[in-house]
Order: structure tokens, then sequence, then C-alpha cells
């Protein structure tokens, strides 16, 4: 049945539609109902929360190292699939007609992978300059919080789809 479903990049595309509106959604839901979200504890103007906790830039250091390990994986995993197809070998063997066979929506897994990860470090350096320069840091909206959240995990999601999509595959009898 899904054996025709490897043949195009674009089948990625459909895997990862519903999965990212699935965690939008979740996201978006699981927050409180028209309010804004504080990047800096500092900022919070709740009482039981310590004020002294310091900014996201540390958080967002972390975030963004992790996005972009993903993204030098996910280029690699694309560079390995293309060096495969491309070597030139006069038999091709079980292993190369079994790349060949999945490669097409293995590199869309790791190409939205890295396409995800880089709009969410963007947005989320944008929406934090913006939030730094509001005069009462409201600009970060709920939408904002629960699209970025979207883009971090579909992203995230899409690297393990990748890497099982393509273990299924070669690795199946």
């Amino acid at each position: 049945m899904f054996e025709h479903f490897n043949n195009s990049v674009w089948h990625a595309f459909w895997v990862l539609v519903p999965v990212a509106v699935i965690v939008f959604l979740v996201a978006f839901f699981s927050l409180k109902k028209g309010c804004w979200y504080f990047f800096d504890p500092k900022h919070n103007r709740d009482e039981s929360l310590k004020k002294d906790e310091g900014t996201f830039e540390a958080h967002s250091a972390r975030y963004q190292d992790l996005a972009k390990l993903v993204i030098t994986l996910s280029g690699a995993a694309i560079a390995f699939i293309i060096g495969v197809l491309a070597s030139e070998k006069t038999s091709v063997t079980a292993f190369i007609k079994k790349v060949e066979a999945t490669a097409p929506i293995a590199v869309g897994f790791f190409g939205s992978s890295i396409a995800f990860l880089v709009v969410f470090m963007v947005l989320q350096t944008v929406w934090y300059e913006q939030y730094c320069h509001s005069p009462d840091h409201s600009s970060y909206k709920r939408w904002k919080y629960a699209f970025n959240m979207c883009l971090g995990w579909t992203g995230a999601i899409s690297f393990i789809l990748g890497f099982a999509w393509l273990a299924r595959n070669l690795f199946k009898s």
C-alpha cells in the first residue's frame, strides 16, 4: 500500500501538514485565552514567581542550538542519500535499490525539518526583539506562541520521521 508513497518529496508534505496542524491546535488550546505571554520571567506580574530569574536569552540559545544540531544532521542525511544515489557503481546492490526507493520522501522529511527549524529560529528571534521593544511586553500573543511551538516540534518530528522512514524501508525484508 505504501510502496508508491515513497516516490515523491511532496509525500512528506502530506504526512507533515496534519502533524503541524495537530501540534498547533494542541499548543494553541492548551494556553489561556485572550492573553499574551512573557518571554522574560522578570516581566511577569505574578507575585508568586521570582522576579530575578533573568531573561529568555539563555533559553533561546538552548532552543536554537538544538535546532542548529538537527539542521546540521538533516543536511548531512540529505548529503548521504544524494551521495549514495550519485555514486557510480557498475553493480547496483539491494541496499542502493532500497535507498533509491525511499530517497524522495526521506529527503522531503529532512528538507522539511531544515525549513521548519530555520523559520522557527528566525521567528523566535524576531518576536523576541519585538517583545523586548514593546512598552508593556504584550506583543507575544497566544497564536505566536502556538505557531512557534508548532514550527519547532514539527521540525523535530520531521527529522525523526526522516530517519524512521529511512530505517523502516532499508531494513525491512
